[in-house]
């Protein structure tokens, strides 16, 4: 997920701070599908203002001591350029598949099957959950947002769909103990194997 690109393509809707940036991720769901962090958002901000991306629109005095200042900012006209590549870049990227729990499986057998058990049924809950969310989500707001945000939430939930198949594959093979075997071949037979495909 490209932060540049976020807050560049909300500022194609109207000037904004950055945390009423922040809340129009929230309140379009955005978060669902990524985490959000103020740090990098106020850091994207601030370095698309130093490449001249973005200016100070407003500046709107915030009573209080020792309250700095609210700066609404704009997108300029290189900011409205460099969104339009950033959108190409995004659509020009391949895909591949990544889930948090990917780099761990190939070292489960080392592990007692009944944590490993125990956190595929927890990432099946939160699957389950995020899914519930985003289907209502869906329902709710579909009628009235833009083709683009309906096509984004679709993929999230078919997406979704998909990780829970396949996690409860992971549980199924888990149960019954395959997921836990060590390899089928010695290391002699893969190399053999290696050589004679030429890899």
């Amino acid at each position: 997920m490209s932060m540049r690109l976020l807050v560049l393509g909300l500022l194609m809707e109207g000037n904004k701070h950055p945390y009423e940036i922040r809340q129009t991720i929230k309140a379009r769901n955005w978060n669902e599908t990524f985490k959000l962090r103020d740090g990098s958002l106020y850091y994207a901000v601030d370095q698309l203002r130093e490449d001249g991306l973005v200016e100070a629109a407003e500046i709107v005095p915030v009573p209080g001591e020792n309250r700095p200042d609210k700066t609404i900012f704009r997108i300029t006209d290189a900011g409205r350029e460099a969104f339009i590549k950033l959108v190409h870049q995004q659509f020009e990227q391949s895909s591949y598949p990544q889930h948090p729990v990917f780099m761990a499986l190939p070292f489960v057998r080392h592990c007692e099957p009944e944590s490993i058990i125990a956190h595929i049924e927890k990432q099946i809950a939160s699957c389950e959950e995020r899914l519930a969310r985003l289907r209502m989500i869906y329902e709710l707001k579909s009628p009235y947002i833009p083709a683009g945000s309906s096509m984004f939430v679709r993929g999230c939930i078919q997406f979704s769909e998909t990780e829970l198949n396949w996690l409860n594959d992971a549980l199924a093979e888990a149960r019954s103990g395959k997921l836990f075997e060590g390899p089928k071949w010695s290391a002699e037979q893969i190399e053999a194997f290696r050589k004679e495909m030429g890899f």
